[in-house]
């Protein structure tokens, strides 16, 4: 695993957090659930990809 390549993931799921935390549920639809869940999905496949 590299240095830069988990600094990469840290940033995207701090930032990913960040958007989570100052969701307003009331305004929150299923296509922004669906947005998270595919950015989750592509740190998932970082982190595999970089286990290897």
């Amino acid at each position: 695993m590299t240095k830069e390549s988990l600094e990469e993931i840290k940033v995207k799921l701090s930032d990913f957090m960040e958007t989570i935390e100052s969701v307003d549920p009331e305004t929150t639809d299923i296509s922004d659930i669906d947005e998270w869940l595919s950015i989750l999905d592509q740190l998932e496949e970082k982190v595999k990809s970089i286990q290897k």
